[in-house]
């Protein structure tokens, strides 16, 4: 694949950041656009990894995604950063971590000082078409800052749920994301489509009610028989995500019509996961066990990628940025950037795979603060709010850690569906648990901010990065 060559250690460029600097078109000398993909990036809120057909489930609740992990490459163990819808998707857009990028809860505003480096930026720099359609008030333009770099961020909302949230339906939004993709499918572009409608409330789409089975699954719902209510309402979640995955199918037909399917690389990921029951908790965002952070997670690039291969090693959403960028063609590190590049570990068909910790949190629900749904008409001041809960899986280990008292919990999975086996303390060696206080002492101290410069600028970085506005020439 032909591609910038570059710096693969870019650090810190805050103390050089200007928030106004001049916008400088990139250079065709650094950068020919005919040999890069187009990029379609799909997001579904609140999707468990272990309720989709292809990570084992025993509904056919997504055959279009099961479809795409066939012509692609499938992570069996991907994690969030964070259960929460506007956080974990401007960790996406930037590769940075929550206490990284400034946003920590939905409603947050992502940092001013400094600006991020957003994934939109760089296409629109590059000259590519971008547009978002998104489908949930947590992504407001307004709200995150995500709309920078975009050419169209639609957020024609069409209902409300908990008095004044607003959102719309999956075939609502994709229909007005074919509606672009037909004006601009023959450019090169970036498309980001994002679906909602796994989010509680559950609503049973009757088309999904009854979706078929299949032989020999290994992940199965909790019985009726055991609880009516919850059987009834993790149904109703299903046809949800089926809902959703019947819309996809439309927009992957579509490319293929307009003859750009062999040239798009697809990557379908999770926002975070849902706890429907389990331990006790319905819903998302405060709690970090395997239903709450586990994801999916498929890249698919027919000229590039292997076809279905699964991958077990642990990848985050930090890493999305750098792998897009990769197979875009650029060995280019956005500043503070905390994620890596999965193309090699995808060429390799995960026989390249370096062992990586995969590193999530949870933060409170603050205190004496206006309720989110103000949201919409102001964003939230900055603050210094610590994460309540911080953990990570590192191989077949999991670890989370109470931030009240600093306690530990130490569990064992023996894959990522399973429920994971907590081990007694007197299970656990002394110099283990202090190793892993440690481990997360150092991955939230490095990454708390990180004001302080560090590595190196190449050339090709800098002239990136002035043409971003984001340097001074």
């Amino acid at each position: 694949m032909r591609r910038i060559t570059g710096a693969l250690l870019v650090g810190l460029l805050l103390p050089f950041v200007s928030l106004a600097g001049p916008r400088i078109k990139v250079s065709k000398a650094h950068f020919d656009l005919k040999d890069a993909p187009n990029v379609l990036l799909v997001t579904f809120d609140t999707t468990r990894a272990d309720h989709l057909s292809c990570y084992g489930y025993v509904r056919r609740t997504s055959p279009t995604i099961d479809s795409l992990a066939a012509h692609g490459v499938l992570f069996e163990n991907a994690y969030t950063v964070e259960p929460l819808t506007g956080p974990s998707h401007i960790t996406m857009m930037t590769s940075l971590y929550p206490q990284q990028h400034g946003a920590t809860i939905n409603g947050m505003h992502m940092s001013t000082h400094p600006r991020p480096v957003l994934l939109a930026q760089i296409f629109h720099h590059l000259g590519y078409k971008t547009a978002a359609f998104i489908s949930a008030w947590t992504l407001k333009k307004s709200i995150t800052g995500l709309g920078r770099g975009f050419n169209v961020y639609n957020e024609n909302f069409t209902y409300h749920y908990k008095l004044v949230n607003s959102a719309r339906r999956g075939d609502e939004m994709g229909a007005d994301s074919r509606r672009w993709l037909e004006k601009h499918g023959h450019s090169h572009f970036f498309l980001w489509v994002h679906y909602f409608d796994p989010h509680h409330p559950y609503d049973l789409h009757p088309k999904f009610a009854n979706l078929p089975h299949i032989k020999d699954a290994k992940i199965f719902p909790v019985s009726a028989t055991v609880d009516a209510d919850r059987a009834a309402k993790i149904r109703a979640y299903d046809s949800e995500i089926a809902f959703d995955d019947n819309d996809l199918a439309k927009t992957l037909k579509l490319l293929d019509n307009l003859g750009v399917r062999d040239n798009t690389l697809i990557v379908l990921v999770g926002d975070h996961g849902e706890s429907l029951g389990e331990h006790g908790v319905w819903g998302h965002g405060y709690k970090i066990y395997q239903e709450d952070v586990h994801i999916p997670m498929i890249y698919s690039y027919p000229k590039e990628i292997p076809q279905g291969e699964r991958i077990k090693a642990n990848v985050s959403t930090v890493d999305i940025l750098p792998t897009i960028l990769s197979y875009v063609g650029l060995d280019f590190k956005v500043p503070g950037q905390s994620g890596y590049s999965l193309e090699p570990m995808i060429q390799s068909g995960g026989k390249d795979a370096t062992p990586q910790p995969s590193f999530f949190e949870a933060y409170a629900e603050p205190a004496l603060l206006p309720p989110q749904w103000m949201s919409m008409f102001w964003t939230w001041a900055e603050t210094k709010r610590t994460p309540s809960l911080e953990g990570f899986v590192e191989g077949s280990t999991k670890v989370i850690r109470s931030m009240d008292n600093n306690s530990l919990k130490v569990y064992r999975l023996v894959d990522a569906f399973s429920k994971a086996k907590e081990l007694p303390p007197g299970n656990v060696k002394v110099a283990n648990l202090s190793g892993y206080r440690e481990d997360l002492d150092t991955w939230y101290k490095d990454t708390n901010r990180g004001l302080a410069p560090q590595g190196h600028l190449s050339k090709q970085d800098l002239e990136m990065l002035k043409s971003l506005g984001y340097v001074n020439p």
